[in-house]
């Protein structure tokens, strides 16, 4: 996981967040372990990755 954030003003800022990864072993049933990164869908292969934008005003 990775992540920036830059401020545009003392109530603005933008930031930048990625997450990459690689799941490996077995899960409960015996099968291939999948990546499952948290509130998104689980991979259907051993990898994952997202990446996620936004702009954010304090009020």
């Amino acid at each position: 996981m990775v992540g920036a954030d830059y401020f545009l003003s003392k109530r603005t800022d933008v930031y930048l967040i990625g997450v990459y990864q690689k799941a490996s072993g077995t899960d409960s049933t015996g099968r291939a372990a999948v990546a499952a990164i948290n509130n998104l869908t689980p991979s259907a292969s051993d990898r994952q990755s997202t990446v996620r934008v936004g702009i954010r005003h304090k009020f």
